[in-house]
């Protein structure tokens, strides 16, 4: 008897709207990155010269994520990024990566950056791409992420942890806490192997 009742309640909640089914990011296909990486990194670099991080990014070893198509999020690290220049940061931020997005823009509480603070590419007139441009900063033997876009001035600090990943992908990305309703996820973003820090994205048209 207590299994029907069970089944019951959560058929019960499910249409109460209190029970939904939980939404996963999918990884963007690698022949995909690899045909629109460079495209991407090309794109970036002529649209915008003088970023105001000065981020050699490689198509190389880029990641990227979507979330049924409508949202994505893409990793393109420095050439240069590795643990030990994140160790190394001081007051001398060290260039990080790009993160490109699909219809996504840095959550501000009940809002989010609007376009017009945004870098936004313009791809082919097809799509436009929100850019985040990355670094790291040393405070003492904290080290924290800055988060710019349009203008040469951080528009988001994250502090970093300690955190073993996968060295041979030296910028990640984890989607997590995906709110299809809310049009709000987590992106959990892993430098280096060796450190990772959260950023909270919503839906921002464009």
């Amino acid at each position: 008897m207590r299994k029907p009742l069970i089944a019951m309640s959560v058929l019960l909640l499910a249409a109460a709207g209190v029970v939904r089914a939980e939404v996963a990011a999918e990884a963007i296909p690698p022949e995909v990155i690899l045909q629109f990486g460079p495209l991407a990194v090309g794109l970036i670099q002529m649209q915008f010269p003088n970023p105001p991080v000065k981020v050699d990014p490689s198509a190389d070893k880029a990641v990227g994520y979507h979330v049924q198509e409508a949202y994505a999020v893409m990793a393109l690290p420095d050439r240069s990024l590795t643990a030990k220049s994140v160790d190394d940061a001081g007051d001398k931020e060290v260039p990080v990566g790009v993160i490109a997005t699909r219809a996504l823009s840095l959550q501000e509480k009940d809002s989010v950056v609007s376009g017009d603070r945004l870098a936004v590419a313009d791809f082919n007139g097809v799509f436009k791409i929100p850019l985040f441009f990355l670094s790291v900063k040393g405070n003492g033997a904290n080290r924290e992420l800055e988060v710019y876009s349009k203008g040469g001035k951080s528009i988001l600090t994250v502090p970093l942890k300690k955190q073993a990943s996968d060295a041979a992908t030296p910028l990640n990305v984890h989607l997590s806490n995906i709110d299809t309703e809310k049009k709000r996820l987590d992106v959990t973003v892993s430098l280096g192997g060796a450190y990772e820090g959260t950023i909270n994205l919503g839906a921002v048209d464009l």
